[in-house]
């Protein structure tokens, strides 16, 4: 049983652009600097008349097999002189604002059309595509649900689009093996995971770009993926990789960076190199909250670093009130029965028992088994974790 809380790492996606490296984008925020010049017009300049127009219509046409391509034409063509081929575009970029505000239905109506429109509409490699980058960005929708079968069969479908084409797209092929390992990650497929990670890795190394901020994401994806196994030992080499390459990079300010150091601060954390931990998290604290706001899903997992290396300290006061508002940021961002608020909960059944508070301790393994519920295997470590607390719970209440 592993009997302190987990550390959280931050689950790293990525951005294909078609004449750049790949810069990585957390699913918060909207990555303009991927877009093209028309599309970041578009996202900046659109009323909100034209955005209802098409909420309007992405209610409507849910109703019926094919979207009212005639209409959306003129939505979204003519009425801005943009041509069918760049619609699918903007459609994305228009979900991928809905996403970042946290409005992910409608995110995944958009991303739905967007590939609809790519398949039925633009011919050759570039409908192949546009389609994928589509079915991509609708599964990492469906990863943040919490609906990690769905995000699977979408990825699935995206990498099959990009393996058929004569012309390998690299930097599309390597975001969606990407998204699939996080996808696998988080729903307990760990070997699974790590073949696309790999193969990820190996496509860029072929290209030369390990040093590039790509590389970076997989490199820490790799870790998130040794932590959740809980060999915390491997977690710490990727990440310290991550943290190098984006600092060479984008400099040691960089809000990426800093989200990097506070990921290698909870691997630390868990081998008890709590000096090196706590400069990490108090050197990218300030960033990640200035950057994003502290109330941001971001914010809240470096916060739940703090409150691990806390309760490593013995300050389990001090743990426990920090622990409260990550699991507050994580339920405002989730809801409040998402797989992700597991390790939160988790922790603070730890702290709770530290404390001898054995009805606070039930009441938050049992939510925390329900919020895995059947979106892990059933060998899940925490999962296990979880079930071994109340068994243990039990046998101590059944001996008392």
């Amino acid at each position: 049983m592993h009997d302190a809380p987990i550390g959280h790492v931050r689950r790293c996606s990525v951005s294909a652009a078609s004449h750049t490296a790949w810069p990585a984008y957390r699913g918060v925020r909207v990555p303009t600097r991927t877009l093209s010049a028309s599309v970041k017009g578009f996202v900046v300049s659109v009323s909100d008349k034209l955005l209802d127009s098409v909420a309007e219509l992405l209610e409507k046409e849910g109703q019926s097999p094919a979207p009212d391509l005639t209409r959306i034409r003129k939505i979204l063509g003519l009425g801005l002189g943009f041509s069918i081929l760049e619609i699918p575009s903007m459609l994305m970029a228009m979900g991928i604002s809905a996403r970042d505000q946290n409005s992910q239905d409608r995110a995944a109506d958009i991303f739905r059309l967007a590939s609809e429109i790519a398949a039925r509409e633009i011919t050759g490699s570039e409908g192949v595509v546009q389609q994928a980058r589509a079915q991509k960005l609708l599964g990492g929708v469906y990863r943040i649900q919490g609906k990690y079968r769905e995000a699977e069969e979408i990825l699935r479908s995206a990498l099959e689009l990009l393996e058929g084409e004569p012309d390998l797209h690299m930097g599309e092929l390597v975001a969606v093996c990407n998204q699939l390992g996080i996808v696998f990650k988080y729903s307990g497929k760990f070997d699974e995971a790590l073949v696309f990670y790999r193969r990820a890795l190996v496509a860029l190394e072929e290209a030369g770009l390990l040093v590039d901020p790509m590389a970076a994401v997989l490199f820490q994806n790799l870790s998130g993926l040794a932590h959740s196994r809980r060999d915390f030992e491997a977690a710490v080499e990727p990440s310290r990789r991550a943290v190098e390459i984006r600092r060479r990079a984008l400099g040691s300010d960089h809000i990426d960076v800093a989200g990097d150091k506070a990921a290698l601060a909870a691997a630390l954390i868990e081998i008890g190199d709590l000096g090196e931990a706590q400069e990490l998290l108090e050197s990218s604290m300030a960033i990640v909250e200035g950057f994003y706001g502290a109330d941001h899903y971001e914010s809240g997992i470096a916060l739940g670093n703090l409150a691990a290396l806390a309760f490593k300290r013995g300050e389990y006061s001090k743990a426990e009130s920090i622990f409260r508002r990550p699991l507050w940021i994580k339920e405002k961002h989730l809801g409040i029965s998402h797989p992700e608020l597991a390790v939160t909960l988790n922790n603070l059944a730890v702290l709770s028992r530290r404390q001898d508070d054995t009805v606070s301790v039930r009441s938050l393994w049992e939510r925390a088994r329900a919020a895995l519920g059947s979106s892990v295997q059933g060998d899940y470590p925490l999962l296990l974790t979880i079930q071994h607390g109340l068994e243990s719970l039990q046998s101590d209440e059944d001996s008392a």
